[in-house]
């Protein structure tokens, strides 16, 4: 039997703009990289704010082209968190152009992300509960910790900005471990209320 060949509606609902942008910044975060790695502290900056600027046009162009689509609810969170790891991952790596931030810092950042997903997936196979919500201490961590690069990208320009790290940082690792911790109470009460909903009984 042929397989039926994709229509024209069907590329169309893929390349979509608010769908090529958010692509343009899984893109970004390779140049990212390389900036940084090579010690172009000023273009990797420029590359950082093109794609925190293209996360916040991509979502607000699906809702007024209401061209919002599946394929992008999945990549925005994809972009989001590539450049999010990548960024701590370089951050961390000692070299001649940089001050590292700590390791530790980038294993906690980096294991609270994966253990959620991680977690998240394991409820949904046996529970069947998908509705997972950010918490709020989940948003003020990402934010800390996205106020942390732009820091640590300023500092490597103007060192009189280095006395801000060790602060950033120690923010950064408490609001990481609390929202983690959070976290894991809240979905749990969560989960606890849908097995209540759907008569399903409880642990």
């Amino acid at each position: 039997m042929r397989s039926r060949a994709p229509s024209d509606e069907h590329y169309r609902d893929i390349l979509t703009i608010p769908n090529l942008i958010t692509l343009l910044r899984i893109l970004l975060v390779p140049v990212f990289v390389v900036c940084f790695l090579r010690g172009w502290f000023w273009w990797a900056t420029a590359a950082f704010a093109l794609a925190g600027l293209s996360d916040a046009v991509d979502g607000w162009l699906a809702r007024q082209l209401q061209a919002e689509s599946q394929l992008g609810q999945a990549l925005d969170p994809i972009a989001d968190k590539l450049l999010m790891l990548s960024s701590y991952i370089v951050m961390a790596i000692p070299s001649e152009t940089n001050l590292p931030i700590p390791w530790w810092l980038s294993a906690v950042v980096i294991g609270r992300d994966v253990g959620i997903v991680l977690t998240a997936a394991i409820i949904a196979q046996v529970t069947g509960f998908r509705d997972f919500k950010p918490s709020l201490p989940g948003k003020v961590s990402t934010f800390c910790q996205v106020a942390l690069i732009v820091v640590y990208l300023i500092a490597q320009v103007w060192a009189v900005v280095h006395p801000l790290l060790p602060g950033c940082v120690a923010v950064v690792f408490g609001m990481t471990v609390y929202s983690g911790l959070h976290y894991i109470w809240f979905v749990t009460r969560e989960v606890r209320e849908f097995r209540r909903r759907t008569g399903d009984s409880l642990p």
